[in-house]
């Protein structure tokens, strides 16, 4: 993990101001330009310090890119951790119904289709998550996503589409269901300049993200019913 240090000439409020201000602007240039093609000089320009500041404060790119997935995770968390919470709890009973279950994988899958909703932040940040995403990366950031973001996520998934479809957490099919439906969400961010001329839309705003989210979870509903459907014929 990179060093915490405030700035020796300013304070501490002064250096986290700093800190902040070269999180936001890393991120904007490592989703412009990759994490090989980006430099300290780069981000330090965009960020309005010197380059030094980058191994002041961060010991270099890597760990600027560290603090960088730190700052990511915080927000992802911040968008989706009720709603995995809430999931969580609905499979520590089991007794929860599918109704329940069904409702708590499509409040997982809509929070991840309202990052597709347009501002100047959440383009940056899009960026910066596909081509992190895409492995094009070092390999402590891909660890630390996976440990602290990822694996929890994708846990709860497995979990209720085992539920649901009577499908062992391991099997195959719980495996591909799971990642089938996550992705659905994430295909409309991947997707979206195709999206836009499509619906010839200029941008993706609340009530433009309303519309893709109501199909997606529409869609979503009937595949999951449909798992349902399927286990009950199977057991029955």
């Amino acid at each position: 993990m990179a060093r915490h240090k405030p700035a020796a000439e300013g304070g501490y409020q002064r250096g986290e101001e700093t800190r902040a201000r070269i999180v936001e602007a890393a991120i904007a240039v490592f989703g412009e330009r990759g994490y090989e093609g980006a430099s300290t000089r780069d981000i330090a320009n965009a960020a309005g310090v010197n380059a030094p500041a980058l191994q002041y404060y961060f010991d270099g790119k890597e760990g600027v890119y560290l603090e960088c997935v730190e700052h990511l995770i915080t927000l992802m968390w911040r968008m989706m951790g009720d709603t995995v919470e809430a999931a969580e709890r609905a499979l520590a009973d089991e007794n929860t119904n599918d109704q329940a279950l069904i409702e708590a994988a499509l409040g997982m899958l809509s929070a991840v289709v309202s990052t597709i909703q347009d501002s100047t932040r959440a383009t940056a940040l899009r960026a910066f998550l596909d081509r992190h995403q895409a492995g094009l990366c070092p390999e402590s950031a891909s660890m630390a996503f996976e440990e602290r973001f990822k694996r929890r996520v994708g846990t709860v998934i497995r979990l209720l589409i085992a539920r649901l479809s009577g499908l062992a957490v391991d099997d195959e099919r719980t495996i591909i269901h799971s990642m089938a439906l996550f992705t659905q969400g994430l295909a409309f961010r991947v997707q979206k300049p195709k999206l836009l001329e499509a619906l010839k839309w200029t941008e993706i705003n609340q009530k433009e993200m309303e519309l893709v989210r109501g199909v997606v979870l529409t869609q979503a509903r009937f595949t999951l019913e449909g798992l349902v459907r399927e286990r009950d014929l199977r057991i029955g």
